[in-house]
């Protein structure tokens, strides 16, 4: 049985230690005393998860990786009591999948289909096999190239990234991110193997972009908001949609409705001002398929 700590347990769930500390005291989360400590059987937070998803009291979004969400969830989670929101970037079509298994109540994606021409509810149709779900955008983000600042390398495009000289970190396979990236080299016509360092792989936006600070690569691809945060320059290539999911069933409960009303509540919005690279315009917005392109 694997026995994790406090610390370890925030890191798994995605939410601060307070919240586990506030948990236990409430009776909420299983925990056992192992030396006058408090610790967590990964096995019963596993079972613990499930169950309380499966009753709708606690939202469990998976999905891609993204620090505005993940800072939406935090501050939720702080402004509520009785309502817990927990979050694994284990990338979008990974998400899907939990969706699918019943395992996740909510997935956040944001994937590009490529015959389509399409975000997002394509991929309902084909991976969920079914239309019962509700698409609900959080928002606009710019993806492009990560480059050290002053861009030594002189990297303008996509096509740059060709160049012989030129160290590239890929994100993963799975993620919303890789497959856009995919897609922009199919469209420009660049086979893959000509960029040196595309089966690299990073697994977070800021794990590509610390590859490029700390001169372990020269190029990498993610979102202006991190280039920003690790003072990095940034090539953009595209605005994508950013997008959570909900199953109809769920949808009207009073979980979800919480959150999305919490996405609409002035203070809230006010502290989302300083997020470059964000368009926020459409939050909370449920999307059909008239409005899905």
């Amino acid at each position: 049985m694997q026995i994790m700590s406090a610390k370890e347990l925030s890191k798994y769930l995605r939410i601060n230690e307070k919240m586990i500390y506030r948990l236990v005291q409430e009776s909420r989360l299983p925990a056992v005393r192992i030396g006058g400590k408090i610790s967590f059987a990964k096995e019963l937070i596993d079972e613990w998860i499930l169950e309380n998803t499966q009753r709708e009291k606690l939202i469990f979004i998976a999905g891609s990786d993204d620090p505005l969400l993940k800072k939406i969830i935090d501050l939720f989670n702080a402004s509520q009591k009785g309502i817990t929101v927990f979050y694994a970037s284990v990338g979008s079509m990974r998400g899907l999948e939990l969706l699918r298994d019943h395992v996740a109540s909510a997935a956040c994606v944001h994937i590009y289909d490529a015959e389509a021409k399409a975000y997002t509810l394509s991929y309902i149709r084909r991976y969920l096999e079914s239309e019962n779900y509700a698409v609900v955008n959080m928002f606009f983000r710019e993806q492009g190239i990560y480059v050290p600042k002053g861009n030594p390398a002189g990297i303008l495009s996509i096509s740059d990234l060709t160049s012989a000289n030129i160290r590239f970190i890929n994100r993963r396979k799975g993620t919303g991110t890789r497959l856009l990236f995919d897609f922009l080299l199919m469209e420009a016509g660049i086979d893959p193997s000509r960029i040196n360092g595309y089966e690299r792989e990073a697994e977070s936006h800021l794990g590509a972009g610390t590859a490029v600070v700390s001169g372990g690569a020269d190029a990498s691809v993610g979102i202006r908001y991190i280039a920003r945060m690790l003072n990095l320059d940034f090539v953009p290539l595209f605005k994508e949609r950013f997008d959570l999911i909900v199953p109809y069933e769920r949808f009207g409960n009073a979980q979800t409705k919480a959150l999305l009303d919490f996405l609409n509540e002035p203070l809230f919005m006010h502290s989302m001002k300083d997020h470059e690279g964000y368009d926020m315009s459409q939050m909370g917005s449920v999307l059909t398929k008239d409005t899905a392109r």
